[in-house]
This record gives structure tokens, sequence and C-alpha cells, in this order.
């Protein structure tokens, strides 16, 4: 496990604030240079306007899509290691200090997620289906949770991302918040273990023009979306939730049904374990 942090050439700041906030938590980590939105001229291969202004209902924000690349570009340098899992995170993060212990103990847990989602702006309703340590939980949101501060994957999820996430349709944290539709899993940890500290920073990707098109554009298509986009989130969420808790619940059961005699012995790592 290892993270990769994105941050623009000229955000000094925000990288010295990140890197001592993650040196404390004992996470190596490495530093991706941003892709700098300033510096893109539409078109964009990697970029769909049209589907853009339909799903999202606005003008192009060449910020945004800056953004948008540079978490493409992270989850390619996570391919090229040989890390099993990576936290691809953004520069406006404070991480809690037992993040480390965490995460690994979410990873005993790796059946149940593909995506495990670390910072977010709303609350996202959390279903909790199992107890961590430090007073957190595993859960799963039912409803949209904003941000892409910072998240954790592991090999497989990145590799059908960088194939489902092209091209950009709309920002990266709705299209992270879309897992179902890869054929993936998302859960949170809760309360959330990273901060996103937005606020304490000017925002890098505050379009210079109105963004929203005119309501009679937007309604048409944004707004059903939206709307089916939400209820497919609570339903298929909801049957992760169930199929969760019930790994869980049947694993407790195996455990408290061991004979006595094994109750005192090391537990035996398998092959893929060690």
């Amino acid at each position: 496990m290892y993270a990769i942090i994105i941050n623009m050439d000229s955000a000094v700041k925000r990288w010295r604030h990140v890197e001592q906030a993650f040196h404390a938590t004992g996470i190596p980590f490495e530093r991706l240079s941003a892709v700098n939105g300033k510096q893109l001229t539409l078109p964009i291969p990697e970029f769909s306007e049209q589907l853009y202004r339909r799903k999202h209902g606005k003008r192009p924000n060449l910020g945004q899509i800056g953004c948008y690349l540079s978490h493409l570009e992270g989850l390619r340098r996570f391919l090229a290691t040989n890390h099993e899992f990576a936290i691809i995170a953004e520069d406006d993060i404070t991480p809690s200090k037992n993040l480390k212990s965490l995460l690994h103990e979410a990873i005993l847990h790796r059946e149940s997620w593909d995506i495990l989602r670390l910072s977010g702006f709303h609350h996202g309703h959390p279903v909790c289906f199992t107890r961590l340590k430090h007073g957190h939980s595993l859960a799963v949101n039912l409803t949209q949770l904003c941000g892409s501060g910072a998240y954790m994957l592991h090999r497989r999820a990145a590799k059908i991302l960088l194939e489902k996430l092209s091209p950009m349709q709309v920002p990266i944290d709705h299209a992270l918040d879309r897992e179902w539709a890869y054929g993936l899993r998302a859960a949170s940890i809760y309360p959330l273990p990273i901060d996103q500290e937005e606020h304490a920073f000017v925002s890098q990707i505050r379009p210079q023009v109105k963004e929203k098109l005119p309501a009679y554009q937007r309604y048409w298509t944004m707004v059903p979306y939206r709307v089916f986009n939400e209820l497919s989130r609570i339903v298929m969420r909801s049957q992760q939730w169930l199929t969760a808790s019930f790994n869980v619940a049947s694993s407790a059961s195996v455990v408290n049904s061991r004979p006595s005699s094994f109750a005192n012995e090391p537990a035996r790592l398998t092959p893929h374990q060690s």
C-alpha cells in the first residue's frame, strides 16, 4: 500500500501541507504533477463535451478536466508499480494519524469492496456493515459522497476505471460515485478518516465564466439522468450492503463455531495472505 498525491507544480503551499500530513501517517507516498487545465484547449480526445453538457448541465471547465485527467494518470502510475493497493489523493487533505492501521484493517474485508472512499463533502447516508478500530466502521453510502480528495483501490479496480472513465462525461467525483455501472463495489470508512480542507486553499478549478447552461437545456437531459443515477445508486448499494453484512455475519459464525482446542492456536495464513 502506498499513496499517489496529485499536486500542481505551482501549488507549493499545498504540497508542503500534505507532505507533512502524510509523513505523520507512516504511509509511503509520491507526488504526481497534476495536469494544468489552463494549458488545455478544446477539443480534447479524453473529454466528451456533448455528453458533459447533457449529463452535468454545465459548460466545460478546463480546470475540472485537468483534475479528471490527473486522476486517470494517477491510476496509470499505480498500475506501473507492483503495489496491490494504492491511495489516490489530492493535495488539499489532512489524513488522520491512525489512517494506516484503519486501512490495513479494511483490507481484511476486501471481499466487500473494490474502491474505498476516504473523504467526502456530503454525508452520503452511510450504512455500516462491520466495525473497525478507533471508533470507525466500514459502510456503504446509499447516496452521493461528493469529492475526490482521497480513495483507495486495488489493481483490478484501477484497470476497470481506466477503461470505463474515458472519455470524461462528468466530473471525477461524480464518475467515481457510479462504481456499480462499471461492475465495481464502493465502501467508505465512517467517520471519514481524511478531511478535505478545500476551504483552506484557493480552488484551482473554479471556472472563469458562468458554468450552468440555461434551465430549459439542463432539465431535459440532466435531471432525468440524475434521477436515474440516484435511484440506481440506492438499489445497487442496498444490495451490496446486504451481501457485505451477510458475509461478515457468516465469517463471525465460522470463527465462533471453531472447536475450543483451536482457540489458542495462531491463525494459519494461506499462500495468498502470506
